[in-house]
């Protein structure tokens, strides 16, 4: 029967567990363990697993770290993927780690870092790794290097479009990226020009769209329009919240409602969207309504719909420029 401290520790670590965490086993239970245990398989000199748990791409990450070292984390590529920042799924997992005596192979391509600390890693799905902000910076780095100096731009905007996600995902806080971007900056570490130049638009309190559909939106905007709309307002007091609206105008009670039309078509979306505009109406709001196709190919119809409100005086309502999608079927 394995100690009770083994069992917890395979529990929480997908089946797999450091020799260097039985230290506070007894002589007796440690040899047993090591040596004569027929439910445990060694995977390394480092790492055992018990025979009888499930092997996935999650055990394989964990194995990798734990073979590194007591300050080890998934980083690079291994970080990104489970952070769900793009397709990277490399074959060997990607360890980060500022220091190791470990000679020879390894589960992981291990990154020895003279900057890591152990404020740089967290956890995700259980398992060691960098913090998302830390990730960013990583790939703003990997793009540098892969699109040269006359690839700038193209390195701003993919390292503008994931951080947005990670933002908007609620994974990093303005304030942290701003203070890595601080502490990084003299340093030398790679990406951080391409970092800074991201955050140069994107102060600590800054809010990104709630999609890449609100993304297109802003992009069809005359630059005057823009600056008079408020990204991911809460609408509504303590007692009668109605909720995060879209867009919300500076001057007028004006709001916007950008429908993607998987999410907003169906009939039980349309009943709970008829309600909230009701309720917004009822607070003193106008509501307009933009949908996907509009903003893609006809984004002039939109601009127009804008102005002439703008124009005219304040009339709580719902605002409609153009058909809903299921009225053209």
């Amino acid at each position: 029967m394995l100690p009770e401290p083994v069992i917890h520790l395979l529990r929480v670590q997908r089946g797999v567990v450091a020799t260097r965490q039985l230290r506070g086993l007894t002589t007796a239970q440690r040899r047993r363990v090591l040596e004569r245990e027929p439910e445990l398989e060694r995977l390394t000199p480092r790492v055992l697993r018990h025979r009888v748990a499930d092997r996935s791409r999650e055990q394989l990450l964990m194995a990798a770290v734990l073979d590194t070292g007591e300050d080890a984390g998934l980083w690079g590529k291994s970080a990104a993927a489970l952070w769900g920042f793009g397709r990277f799924r490399p074959a060997t997992p990607h360890v980060g780690t500022s220091r190791t005596l470990v000679r020879g192979p390894r589960l992981g391509q291990v990154h020895l870092l003279r900057h890591l600390t152990p404020a740089s890693m967290t956890t995700h799905l259980d398992i060691p790794v960098s913090r998302p902000e830390e990730t960013v910076l990583w790939l703003a780095g990997m793009w540098t290097h892969q699109w040269g100096p006359h690839g700038f731009e193209i390195a701003v905007l993919r390292t503008a479009s994931t951080l947005d996600h990670a933002w908007r995902s609620r994974l990093i806080d303005g304030h942290r990226i701003h203070a890595l971007c601080e502490r990084s900056g003299g340093r030398g570490r790679s990406g951080i020009v391409v970092l800074r130049e991201v955050l140069r638009t994107r102060p600590p309190d800054y809010k990104p769209a709630g999609s890449v559909l609100e993304d297109r939106f802003e992009s069809t905007l005359p630059c005057d329009l823009r600056e008079r709309l408020d990204r991911q307002v809460a609408v509504g007091g303590d007692d009668a919240r109605i909720g995060v609206v879209d867009y919300r105008h500076r001057c007028r009670p004006l709001i916007l409602e950008i429908n993607g039309e998987a999410v907003h078509s169906p009939i039980t979306a349309r009943t709970a969207d008829a309600e909230r505009y009701d309720d917004l109406v009822d607070a003193g709001f106008e509501v307009m309504v933009v949908w996907e196709y509009d903003v893609f190919h006809q984004p002039h119809r939109i601009v127009a719909a804008l102005r002439e409100v703008e124009a005219g005086p304040v009339e709580p309502r719902v605002i409609r420029p153009t058909r809903a999608p299921w009225e053209s079927w």
